[in-house]
C-alpha cells in the first residue's frame, strides 16, 4: 500500500459545476483507493469521502505553510495546479516520488506527465498518461436516436458550437446543444429553430442518457485540444465522434472505425452521411481498451514510482 496525496486548485470532490480535470482526479483517487491505496486530496473547497481524506488549502502558500499541511505519512504526491512552480520545486526536493500533471496549457518545472502526445509534442515534454473513466457509469447503446449531439462549453468559441449548428442545419438533422449558452449564438438560448435543441448545462443520469441515444457526437474545434473526456464518454456509450482533426483527435479516434476525422464543414457533413457505417460496439471496445479509469491509475502509479527513481 502506498500513501498519495492530490493537490489541486479546485474543489474535490467534484461540484455540479466542475469542469473536467476535477471528475478526472476525483476518478483517479478513487481508484488508487479501490486498489488498496491511502489518499489524501489538498484543495481549497472540498470535503472528506469514503474514498479519500480531505485537507483544506490555502492559496497561494508558502513552501513551509504546505509543508506543515501534508500527513507525515504522504509517500507520493500528484500536483494538478494552484501551487506556485517554485514553491513545487522545493516539494519535489522533499518528495522525489511527486509528479506534476498537466491538464492543459503551459507548464515548466520537471516531472511534467501530459495527457497526450499532442499536448506534450506542443509542451516540449515527452512523458504522457492518457486520462480514463470508470466505465460503469455509462449506458451502452446499439440503437440510436435519430439527433446529432454537441456537448461542451458552449461559451468557448473554440468549441465551435457555431460550426455545429451550421452543420446540423445543413444535414437537416436535429442537433442538441449542451453544455451552456452564448450571447453569440441565439440557438443556444432560444428554441426558435426547428432543428436546434438547446438543455443548457446536464449532468450525471441525464448526460449520460443523452450521449448513449445520440446518432454521433460533433467536435468542430478551433484549438489544439489536448484531451477531450466527452469523445471517450461517447465511444463508451456506443456513439461516434466526429471531430475536426486538431490537437489529440487523432489519438482518440480512430478514423472511419470510432468515428471520423475532418479538416472542415464539407467533411464533417460528407461524416454525418456515413456515421451509420460505425459499429457501437467497436467504439466501445476501443474506449476500453484505451482510456479507463483503471489504466490510468495503472500509469500513474507506474510514474509515481519512475519519479521516486529518477526525476524528468
Amino acid at each position: 500500500m502506498s500513501v498519495i496525496l492530490h493537490i489541486h486548485d479546485q474543489s474535490l470532490p467534484p461540484v455540479s459545476s466542475s469542469g473536467g480535470s476535477n471528475r478526472l482526479i476525483d476518478w483517479l483517487a478513487v481508484e488508487q483507493a479501490k486498489k488498496g491505496h491511502k489518499v489524501y486530496v489538498m484543495t481549497p473547497i472540498g470535503s472528506d469521502t469514503e474514498f479519500y481524506q480531505h485537507i483544506t488549502l490555502s492559496l497561494p502558500c508558502t513552501f513551509e505553510g504546505l509543508l506543515a499541511l501534508i500527513p507525515h505519512d504522504v509517500e507520493y504526491i500528484e500536483h494538478h495546479g494552484g501551487v506556485d512552480g517554485a514553491v513545487f520545486e522545493d516539494v519535489l526536493a522533499r518528495y522525489p516520488g511527486s509528479i506534476q500533471v498537466c491538464h492543459a496549457g503551459k507548464h515548466e518545472g520537471k516531472n511534467n506527465v501530459f495527457i497526450s502526445k499532442s499536448h506534450a509534442k506542443i509542451q516540449g515534454g515527452k512523458v504522457i498518461a492518457f486520462n480514463g473513466i470508470p466505465v460503469e457509469d455509462y449506458i451502452f447503446r446499439e440503437n440510436k436516436d435519430n439527433y446529432l449531439l454537441f456537448l461542451a462549453k458552449v461559451k468557448r468559441s473554440k468549441k465551435g458550437v457555431d460550426t455545429a449548428i451550421k452543420v446540423a442545419k445543413k444535414v437537416n438533422l436535429p442537433l442538441i446543444v449542451a453544455g451552456g449558452r452564448r450571447f453569440a449564438n441565439p440557438e443556444t438560448w432560444f428554441n426558435w429553430h426547428p432543428l436546434i435543441k438547446p438543455v443548457g448545462y446536464i449532468n450525471g443520469a441525464d448526460k449520460f442518457d443523452l450521449i448513449s441515444k445520440a446518432k454521433a457526437l460533433l467536435v468542430p474545434i478551433r484549438w489544439e485540444e489536448p484531451f477531450g473526456l466527452t469523445i471517450v464518454e461517447s465511444m463508451l456509450s456506443g456513439t461516434p465522434v466526429i471531430a475536426f482533426n486538431r490537437g489529440a483527435m487523432s489519438e482518440l479516434i480512430i478514423d472511419g472505425e470510432t468515428g471520423f476525422l475532418c479538416d472542415n464543414e464539407n467533411d464533417m457533413i460528407e461524416a454525418i452521411k456515413k456515421v451509420d457505417q460505425i459499429s457501437p460496439k467497436r467504439c466501445r471496445d476501443h474506449a476500453i481498451q484505451y482510456f479507463t479509469v483503471a489504466k490510468m491509475c495503472k500509469r500513474h502509479l507506474e510514474l509515481l514510482a519512475q519519479a521516486e527513481e529518477c526525476s524528468w
